[in-house]
């Protein structure tokens, strides 16, 4: 099964070739540097930049390779920034029509899901912790088919990966900003009380939480205290990955899963990795490479969803 896949969910721009869970060729090109002098994407940006530059890596692909000879095209349908979910959908449409090739929508969770299958076999049932920029979600999964992937429970209000950015913002410590937290944390020490409220649900919440974190530092700057980003990093961690770690605990103890799943740019986390691993003998986290949104793990989605 030879895969084109697209993904233009957020403000990467990624094209992958993909065949039998192999990558032939992947070329994703993110517009982080120009969103950091503004904090947070902007989504009419993403949405005209996702259309530039799609076509440049579209010409790449085609001096390359011979396209006709892949058997479908897959995209992320949803979820995703609107304007930039639009862009990916055109163009795998107007692919697969002008190669008369099927089109498939995927579901951009469910890529984060199959991430893993690059490197590890996932024996079923499953639970996935997915957490990223836009979404922290929690999946219960007896086979790879959608109508076996039932989502268990998900953030009310701010994704974790978005509390990172926006308390990196107000430390001045630049966009994005879980990379900075988990540099500085591995530095710290847990010395600062960010209590976070936990309930016996599979939901999160987590915007009381960066309410109280954001407070903080501004109650320390208000009364000349110091501000040690070390430590601070360190509490943040520990407190805002305390939830996820005791909801996937729930999970794997009313499930009995054979597998656990990592997935999603927050995966990344040194700290979230290391623990991650201790909850369960068969944990499975992606490389480096596919914890951030890319094409490839649509391909690998689109393949055994529907082979």
């Amino acid at each position: 099964m030879k895969i084109l896949a697209i993904e233009t969910s957020h403000d990467d721009t990624s094209v992958s070739l993909y065949e039998n869970r192999e990558i032939i060729k992947e070329i994703t090109i993110s517009q982080t540097e120009f969103h950091k002098k503004f904090g947070g994407t902007l989504p009419e940006y993403a949405s005209r930049h996702h259309a530039e530059t799609i076509v440049k890596i579209l010409k790449l692909f085609l001096e390359e390779f011979d396209l006709n000879e892949i058997d479908r095209v897959a995209y992320t349908e949803k979820p995703g920034l609107i304007g930039s979910l639009h862009v990916g959908s055109l163009f795998a449409h107007a692919i697969g029509f002008s190669l008369n090739k099927p089109v498939i929508g995927m579901n951009h969770m469910h890529g984060h899901i199959f991430a893993s299958l690059f490197d590890n076999e996932i024996i079923y049932p499953a639970i996935a912790l997915i957490v990223s920029g836009g979404h922290t979600q929690l999946w219960y999964l007896t086979s790879p088919k959608p109508s076996d992937i039932k989502l268990l429970g998900g953030t009310k209000d701010d994704a974790v990966g978005e509390v990172f950015d926006k308390v990196a913002r107000r430390l001045k410590l630049g966009f994005p900003g879980g990379p900075i937290i988990d540099k500085l944390a591995k530095k710290g020490n847990p010395i600062y009380d960010f209590g976070i409220k936990n309930d016996d649900t599979y939901d999160f919440s987590f915007s009381g939480f960066k309410t109280k974190v954001i407070n903080f530092i501004h109650n320390r700057e208000q009364s000349d205290k110091e501000i040690n980003l070390n430590d601070i990093s360190r509490s943040f961690q520990d407190y805002i990955f305390k939830p996820l770690l005791i909801k996937t605990k729930k999970a794997i103890a009313e499930f009995n899963p054979k597998s656990i799943i990592l997935g999603g740019g927050v995966s990344a986390n040194s700290q979230l990795r290391d623990e991650f691993k201790k909850l369960h003998q068969n944990s499975l986290i992606p490389s480096m490479k596919y914890t951030t949104d890319n094409a490839s793990m649509i391909a690998i989605a689109s393949h055994v969803q529907k082979p």
